[in-house]
């Protein structure tokens, strides 16, 4: 599971080959801002949820027992 900071974002630009220029550009946003974001921890749901937004990604809530499918991620509770 992934706690809720930017390894999901940055792995998901991975696997679309997006790079933090391109996905700053798409943000609307400038670079070093993107960078602040990136280097986050603990970032907000918000933030977290535009990011995926421009990668076409979203977030959802489903039964604790829900088996994530295999391009899914699972975010940590953070115990």
């Amino acid at each position: 599971m992934k706690t809720i900071d930017t390894d999901i974002v940055r792995e998901v630009m991975g696997k679309q080959g997006v790079k933090p220029s391109m996905l700053a550009s798409k943000l609307n946003i400038k670079n070093n801002v993107l960078s602040e974001r990136l280097g986050q921890k603990n970032i907000s749901i918000t933030k977290l949820n535009e990011m995926l937004d421009v990668l076409e990604h979203k977030m959802i809530v489903v039964p604790e027992n829900y088996v994530v499918p295999e391009n899914g991620f699972e975010i940590d509770k953070g115990e």
